[in-house]
Formats: structure tokens, C-alpha cells, sequence
């Protein structure tokens, strides 16, 4: 299993990303360079998915998925938002040139914990594929790829998120662990 950069588990680190995460109309926080996944073997099982006006994609298991049920990792989440997160899914998901997610696919979703971990390297803005999260009486929260980043985002019954098209421009293809946990 990778660890977790040690900085991310320091006192006063955990505090301060407790209140970020807590100080904006979106509760959310990003943490760069996350993980040591060097040790991590990369080969995740796809398969094509597609549901018309809601995504297209491939997915498979998420390549942590242990990582992301440990009770080790979900304290460290309870830690830094003051919630008390219980593991419902992890999906390995790839987004190449021409796929896309829709909003409207969270429409009948409960309060949640949403958490992506970027795979995804040599990512450029033009190309799209960025993560979309939206509220209907909230600012959008968009959120560009970052290799190794972590994104933590609440979200509320009646919020959506998304990852936006891939340009048939891209070079390449976006590579996320997408984890959802449930919030009382």
C-alpha cells in the first residue's frame, strides 16, 4: 500500500487543511503530491462504458482500491473535514480524446464525499478534461489535472459533478481513481 506523504499527517498540517476545507461555499481541498506510488504497479483492467447523454469512458476497479477502504485512510479523511465518511465505491476511470461525463448523472445522488486521485501526466488545459463540480446556488468548482494530486469535495444532495470532454485534439488520456464515500 503507498503512503502518505508525510507532511499531509502533521499536526498542524491537518488542522489548517481542516479549516481550508471547511472555509469555502464548496467544502473541498486538493493535496498535491499525495501519495509515494512509485512502489504502485499501474495496470489497470478497462472497459469500454457508455450510456448516451451521460458519459462515455472506460472503467475498471481503481488501482488504490484497498488503499482507499483502509481505515487508515478514511480516519485521515474524517481528520481533515470533520465528517465521518463511509466507503460505498472506487472506480479506476479513463477518459480518452472524445469521452466525457454529464452533470445530470449525480441528479438522484445523496450528500457525499467525492474524491479523485489523479493518474493523469503531461496534461495540458486546452485538451479539456477537467473535473466539474456544480451547485445550484454555489460558484462552479473546476478543477484542472494535476499527476498525484488528491481532490476532496462535498457534495450535497442536489450538486453535480462531472469530468468534461476530451478534445479529439489530446494527446492523451485523462487516468483517475474516482472514490465515493457516504455522509450521514
Amino acid at each position: 500500500m503507498p503512503d502518505i506523504n508525510f507532511y499531509y499527517l502533521e499536526k498542524a498540517t491537518l488542522s489548517n487543511l481542516k479549516r481550508i476545507f471547511n472555509s469555502s461555499d464548496f467544502p473541498f481541498v486538493r493535496l498535491s503530491k499525495f501519495l509515494d506510488i512509485d512502489s504502485v504497479d499501474y495496470n489497470p483492467k478497462l472497459e469500454r462504458e457508455e450510456k448516451i447523454g451521460y458519459y462515455h469512458r472506460e472503467k475498471g476497479s481503481a488501482v488504490l482500491e484497498e488503499f482507499w477502504k483502509s481505515s487508515e485512510f478514511i480516519k485521515f479523511l474524517g481528520r481533515i473535514t470533520g465528517l465521518n465518511p463511509k466507503f460505498r465505491s472506487a472506480n479506476h476511470l479513463n477518459y480518452s480524446p472524445g469521452d466525457y461525463s454529464l452533470l445530470h448523472m449525480d441528479e438522484s445522488e445523496p450528500n457525499r464525499l467525492s474524491v479523485v486521485y489523479d493518474f493523469t501526466k503531461s496534461w495540458r488545459l486546452e485538451w479539456g478534461g477537467y473535473d466539474l463540480y456544480t451547485s445550484p446556488d454555489k460558484e462552479p468548482l473546476i478543477c484542472n489535472r494535476d499527476f498525484g494530486s488528491l481532490m476532496i469535495v462535498k457534495l450535497e444532495k442536489g450538486d453535480l459533478s462531472c469530468t468534461r470532454y476530451i478534445s479529439l485534439k489530446s494527446k492523451d488520456s485523462t487516468r483517475i481513481d474516482f472514490i465515493t464515500y457516504d455522509l450521514d
